[in-house]
């Protein structure tokens, strides 16, 4: 990946990144994503930070809450939870030393430092998404997402709480959005399982030399 965030490659990857994620087919959507994963965490370490981060860091957290909330894309939910994360980290990590905010209309001095122009960014962004989300409710929302941005486990939680409450999640199937602790449960239970000698039928049990 080349390291300047001004060069037209950055630029095509990230703008063909973002429609990908919009994709309804989970494989394409995927690849989107993990294309805007990856750029977030190359650019947080990088000599570009600030400039990568000033000039895609909004568009980025409103194009993951964008598709995250519309009800299509439950099956990216990690994805969408592993970005988030990150940007959250990024916005109070040293690396990034540059306001976000518009400084030439704000002013240098408008927030104290990013993590509260993005608290406030964020939640204004959700009040103008979700009109039924009191004012008190939001600054909750948002506040724990920077309050969990440490523990993936407990930030996917405190996202899940959120959309299940919204219109787009309360009366749907959101089965999607447990995909990945059901999984690790089935693989759990069947190691268990298989410990226990006698307890899978001979049809059950991967004969991995079987082709060697």
């Amino acid at each position: 990946m080349t390291g300047h965030p001004d060069t037209e490659f950055n630029r095509n990857v990230l703008y063909e990144g973002g429609p990908g994620t919009r994709h309804t087919e989970r494989n394409i959507a995927e690849t989107g994503l993990n294309l805007l994963l990856e750029m977030t965490k190359y650019f947080q370490v990088s000599e570009f930070c600030n400039q990568f981060h000033q000039s895609f860091y909004l568009s980025l957290v409103q194009e993951i809450f964008a598709v995250m909330t519309d009800g299509f894309h439950k099956p990216g939910f990690k994805l969408h939870a592993l970005i988030l994360q990150n940007l959250f980290q990024i916005a109070e990590s040293d690396q990034l030393s540059a306001p976000l905010w518009d400084v030439a209309a704000l002013g240098p001095t408008a927030y104290p430092n990013n993590s509260a122009f993005v608290k406030d960014h964020v939640g204004t962004l959700l009040s103008a998404s979700f009109p039924n989300l009191a004012t008190a409710e939001v600054q909750v929302l948002v506040q724990g997402m920077f309050d969990y941005k440490a523990d993936l486990a407990m930030f996917k939680n405190h996202l899940r709480d959120f959309l299940v409450q919204t219109k787009m999640f309360k009366s749907s199937d959101n089965a999607a959005l447990f995909a990945e602790e059901q999984a690790a449960r089935q693989n759990t239970e069947r190691a268990r399982i298989e410990a226990i000698p006698g307890m899978l039928n001979p049809h059950q049990i991967d004969m991995g030399d079987e082709d060697m």
